[in-house]
């Protein structure tokens, strides 16, 4: 199990590493969010896990976060950083029912056409970092298209 720990918090690492260098460097946060979530859907290859038996994770973190960014852009905007926490917690409690009513349906779904959707650690946890960092960055890169610019300060 700690191995599994191990494998799967270098991957947060490298997100975080990454995703703190390229916005100093004053880059759109939709496109980088998108680029890091590319980075544990490697993490699932590598450890040979199949992208397929992390969908329900995928789905929920993309319905979750992508969801969880509006308001949290929305408060943010309004009312700075105080509105960006208030629209982040609001908008998780919200969007974690949403997200996983949609998650426990894609499992069955899975189950039902034969494919063993996988509660193991290292697919479950990063199966559901990718969905969380591409969804948002989806929703990011939205905003970004129709004109929305977070400030970096």
């Amino acid at each position: 199990m700690f191995k599994q720990a191990a494998f799967v918090a270098l991957f947060g690492l490298v997100v975080a590493v990454v995703s703190v260098l390229a916005l100093g460097r004053g880059l759109p946060i939709g496109p980088v969010v998108v680029g890091v979530g590319l980075v544990p859907l490697a993490g699932l290859l590598i450890a040979g896990r199949s992208l397929k038996s992390a969908l329900p994770d995928l789905l929920f973190g993309s319905i979750d976060t992508g969801l969880l960014v509006i308001p949290a852009l929305w408060g943010g905007m309004a009312f700075g950083v105080v509105g960006a926490i208030a629209g982040g917690v609001i908008g998780d409690s919200l969007t974690d029912g949403i997200a996983g009513f949609f998650e426990g349906g894609i499992a069955k779904w899975l189950r039902k056409k034969g494919i063993e959707e996988s509660r193991d650690p290292v697919t479950t946890s990063l199966g559901k970092m990718a969905g969380c960092l591409l969804g948002s960055g989806l929703v990011l890169l939205l905003a970004l298209a129709v004109g929305i610019r977070p400030r970096l300060y």
